[in-house]
C-alpha cells in the first residue's frame, strides 16, 4: 500500500512538472510570438504548433486531475477537435455538445466495463486496488 502511494506521489510530482513546463512555454510563445508567424506553419491557418502546445498543457492537466493518461487523452482529444473547428469557423455549439456526448458516452462505456470486469473478478466496482488492497481496507 505504500509502495502504491509513493509512485502515485512520484508520478504526480513529475505530472505537474511537464504541465508547468508546458504552461509556460504557452505563455511565452503567447507573448512572445506573433500569430501570423505561426498561423500558416504546417497547415493554413491551422496555428498548428500553437494547437499542440495547447494540446499538451491540456493533456498534462488532466492528467493530473485524472490521474489517468488514457482518459486525459480522449478528452484532450476532443477538446483539441473542438478548437480546431472553432479556428476553422465550423465549432458551433451544437459541435461542442455532440463532441462532449461523445466523450461522456465513452466514460460511461469505460466505466460499466470496468464495472463488470471487477464484479467478475469479485471486486466492487469503484476498488481502484487488486483483492488483497481492499482486503487491507477493510481490515481482513
Amino acid at each position: 500500500m505504500e509502495i502504491n502511494n509513493r509512485r502515485k506521489k512520484k508520478r504526480y510530482g513529475w505530472l505537474i512538472f511537464f504541465a508547468t513546463l508546458n504552461w509556460l512555454a504557452i505563455a511565452l510563445v503567447i507573448w512572445k510570438v506573433d500569430p501570423e508567424t505561426i498561423k500558416d506553419f504546417i497547415l493554413p491557418g491551422s496555428y498548428m504548433p500553437m494547437t499542440i502546445l495547447v494540446m499538451g498543457g491540456v493533456f498534462w492537466l488532466l492528467s493530473i486531475l485524472f490521474l489517468s493518461a488514457a482518459r486525459a487523452l480522449w478528452w484532450t482529444m476532443g477538446l483539441t477537435i473542438f478548437l480546431e473547428l472553432r479556428i476553422f469557423g465550423l465549432g458551433t455549439p451544437i459541435n461542442g455538445l455532440m463532441i462532449l456526448g461523445l466523450l461522456m458516452s465513452w466514460e460511461l462505456y469505460a466505466y460499466k466495463s470496468r464495472a463488470q470486469k471487477s464484479k467478475e473478478k469479485g471486486m466492487d466496482p469503484g476498488s481502484l486496488g487488486d483483492t488483497r488492497d481492499r482486503q487491507v481496507r477493510i481490515g481482513v
